[in-house]
């Protein structure tokens, strides 16, 4: 089984910020790595750094934490999409449009349509996006 792996997730183990019910979703999915493939886009490890440079600046991690993190979160089993961005960005501008998405975010709804794989996420919009275009968001113990 493969999933596209958003960014907001991601962060969940690295930051102890959010919800427990998000923290929990994003422990299950870390659990989930053991049996199934995640897939990102490119854009996944630039919006890592970026999120852990902005809580490094806020106090909320340590530079040496940010980097141990990005070091382990290099050794799970996440394949980065090899999809020249320049082949896809009408593509991802189009999908942008029609469900009301950021760019990055519509990044990785249309990694998911194009491998017709479902999405891990905790981004509120992304979620009503992938349920509009018809792409399955992952649950875990029976949420969605």
């Amino acid at each position: 089984m493969s999933f596209v792996l958003d960014a907001s997730v991601a962060m969940r183990w690295a930051l102890l910020d959010g919800s427990s019910q998000d923290r929990a979703y994003a422990d299950g999915i870390l659990s989930t790595l053991t049996k199934a493939r995640a897939v990102v886009p490119p854009l996944w490890h630039i919006e890592l750094v970026s999120v852990l440079r902005n809580a490094e600046k806020h106090g909320a991690i340590s530079e040496a934490d940010a980097t141990g993190f990005l070091q382990r979160s290099a050794r799970l089993p996440i394949d980065t999409d090899d999809t020249p961005p320049i082949t896809i960005r009408l593509t991802i501008a189009a999908i942008a449009r029609q469900h009301r998405l950021t760019g990055y975010d519509a990044t990785y709804l249309e990694l998911a349509l194009r491998e017709s794989i479902p999405l891990a996420t905790l981004d509120i919009e992304l979620k009503r996006a992938a349920k509009e275009a018809g792409v399955a968001v992952m649950a875990l113990t029976g949420r969605k």
